[in-house]
């Protein structure tokens, strides 16, 4: 199977990209370069704790992955596994997973609230260290009011051939109508920044 660099997938739109799912801030590895950046096949994890809305979470980001083998996590690791960060990798190795997508929701408030500064705990720049850190703060959805709800997102991908964090994004989202609307906002943003950042052929 031919090697292929998963984000070329987010080439896909569906709806043109609001300014309210761009990508704030992002960071990458200054050891990675686009060919080392290389994965056939792509775990997805959306850290929810509601599983419905995990499963919708990650089947919607899937589904803006069309050209790689990009499997959401509910399909590999029951509940119970997930808080075990051994078996997930175990679960991860069985399957061949190559890289990981993780989408975790650092805040929802209705006024925006959180800055990066641009550094990170060091629990993030390993698979393991910040799954086991997301896991701890796990987005717990409620009942949005009606009025302005800010939904700050940060998307990490990992290289699991090496345990180390490739790219990192933030995002807010003002208002979410959906999940497929927001999830395909939010591919177009990651990969135009994908591009800026150097990781991805713009003429691919």
């Amino acid at each position: 199977m031919r090697t292929i660099f998963f984000i070329l997938s987010l080439t896909l739109l569906l709806i043109s990209c609001s300014s309210s799912n761009k990508i704030s801030n992002s960071w990458k590895n200054p050891d990675v370069t686009i060919e080392s950046a290389k994965f056939q096949t792509m775990a997805v994890f959306a850290m929810i704790k509601d599983e419905q809305m995990r499963r919708d979470v990650e089947e919607a980001i899937v589904s803006q992955m069309p050209n790689t083998i990009a499997v959401p996590s509910y399909k590999m690791i029951t509940k119970e596994e997930l808080a075990d960060i051994d078996a997930v990798k175990q679960k991860l190795k069985e399957r061949g997973m190559e890289g990981a997508l993780v989408l975790s929701v650092r805040n929802v408030n209705q006024k925006t609230s959180y800055y990066s500064s641009g550094m990170y705990p060091s629990a993030y720049y390993s698979f393991g260290g910040y799954y086991n850190y997301a896991w701890n703060y796990m987005y717990d959805p409620y009942v949005y009011s009606n009025t302005n709800v800010y939904v700050d997102l940060e998307i990490l991908i990992y290289s699991l051939k090496n345990d180390q964090l490739v790219w990192y994004g933030e995002s807010t989202s003002v208002n979410p109508k959906g999940i497929q609307e927001t999830i395909s906002e939010l591919a177009v943003s990651v990969k135009n920044q994908l591009v800026e950042d150097g990781l991805l052929d713009p003429t691919r």
